[in-house]
Parts: structure tokens; sequence; C-alpha cells
């Protein structure tokens, strides 16, 4: 692995202020969104639903991309602190398939 990238803003490289921005996105917040996300796709695919599957299939897989992305930039660049997101991976697979289920 890279070593954390010394171009992030000096605001998030303290933990306590990174801590703050963390607790912006708690998991039920995530997930609120997701569903957002999730209506504005359907509304404009709603006419194919084969389709629609593809298109999110591929946020999620994006999503993801993003989420263990950015862990691993946390782990890189606070090594031993307890820094992390509320929610985990396994949490999103969650999220993704409870969401698509549900609609």
């Amino acid at each position: 692995h890279a070593p954390c990238d010394h171009r992030v803003p000096s605001c998030i490289r303290e933990p306590r202020q990174l801590r703050k921005v963390l607790a912006l996105y708690p998991g039920k917040e995530v997930k609120k969104n997701l569903e957002a996300m999730y209506k504005r796709v359907d509304r404009h695919l709603c006419d194919d639903t084969n389709l629609l599957v593809v298109v999110w299939r591929s946020i999620q897989e994006e999503f993801l991309k993003q989420y263990k992305r950015f862990d691993d930039l946390l782990t890189r660049c606070y090594p031993g602190s307890s820094l992390h997101l509320e929610f985990d991976v396994n949490d999103l697979l969650s999220y993704f398939v409870t969401i698509a289920k549900s609609n």
C-alpha cells in the first residue's frame, strides 16, 4: 500500500476532526440516501426492469469499491486508531439487497 496522501486538507488530518466528519454518515443515513438514489434511478428507468437491475448492480459495485478505498485510506493514514465508518461491507451489501427487494 502507498503511504497516506498528505494533500488531504489539514482539517481532515486531525483525528478528532475526521471523527466529526465520519459521524455525519451513520449507517441509517447512508441507507436512506441509497434508497433515495434507487428511487431516482427507478423513476428514470421504470420502463426497463432489466436495465434497472444492471444499473443498480453497477452502483453497488462502485459504491463498494469507493468504500473499500476509503477504509484503506483510514487504515493507512490513521494506523492503530479507532477511526472507521459506522457500517461495513456486509452492512452495505445488506442495504443494497434490502432496497432492491423492497422496490
